[in-house]
């Protein structure tokens, strides 16, 4: 997959694919679209229209986002969004529910996702829900946790050897101000990609760095 993807934030449906454009034309390999922030998000008109490839997310309000709904339509939501044209959609991971059927037929295109906004677990917990999630045979799978430490964002980063040692494609690192090491490292690791925010006050999450930043910080390690 990308290196670099950038997270879409906007709430007017009319300004996403503006946004869409100008990441691309700033350096972005791969977006993903909030739907959960976008009010009516035009699913139908704008992903045929994409300059790259999307996505497609909805957050729930657990998971820090912004979605109200129902787990089934957050899944409906997804399901519109692959569809219409995104690349992959984004499903948060429950450790009891299974992968939902009407994602299980196109498992390649999900990222399965899992985040903790308060902790880093111990390695070992980390690990078991790694291997929970990798039994699900997704495209990709995600697991991003808040670091408390410097030591937290090495227990992420060790997920992608576990990954690749498997043939799994992975992106893990850490979330705060300790996690920002993690965003670039990750890449260097052998990560599927990292999230950048469009500009600064656009951050999807805590310690997001910028598109520019990370192509800066990408282009003095070359």
């Amino acid at each position: 997959m990308s290196q670099i993807c950038v997270s879409v934030m906007v709430e007017a449906a009319d300004r996403v694919l503006e946004n869409m454009r100008r990441a691309r034309d700033e350096g972005a390999d791969l977006l993903e679209w909030r739907l959960d922030v976008t009010r009516d998000p035009e699913l139908e008109t704008v992903l045929p229209q994409s300059p790259l490839p999307i996505i497609a997310t909805v957050r729930s309000v657990e998971q820090g986002g912004h979605f109200p709904g129902t787990r089934q339509e957050q899944l409906r939501l997804l399901i519109r969004a692959a569809t219409s044209g995104s690349s992959y959609v984004d499903w948060e991971f429950r450790p009891e529910e299974p992968l939902p059927e009407e994602l299980s037929v196109m498992r390649e295109r999900v990222i399965l996702s899992y985040h903790d906004f308060e902790k880093t677990p111990a390695e070992k917990e980390l690990e078991s829900l790694f291997d929970q999630m990798a039994a699900s045979n997704t495209g990709v799978v995600k697991v991003v946790t808040l670091a408390q430490r410097i030591e937290d964002n090495i227990s992420l980063l060790n997920l992608i050897k576990r990954g690749r040692n498997r043939g799994i494609e992975v992106v893990a690192f850490c979330l705060g101000p300790l996690g920002r090491i993690s965003r670039l490292a990750c890449l260097l690791m052998g990560g599927a990609f990292t999230y950048a925010a469009l500009e600064s006050g656009a951050e999807a999450a805590p310690g997001q760095l910028t598109l520019a930043e990370m192509r800066r910080l990408l282009e003095l390690l070359k």
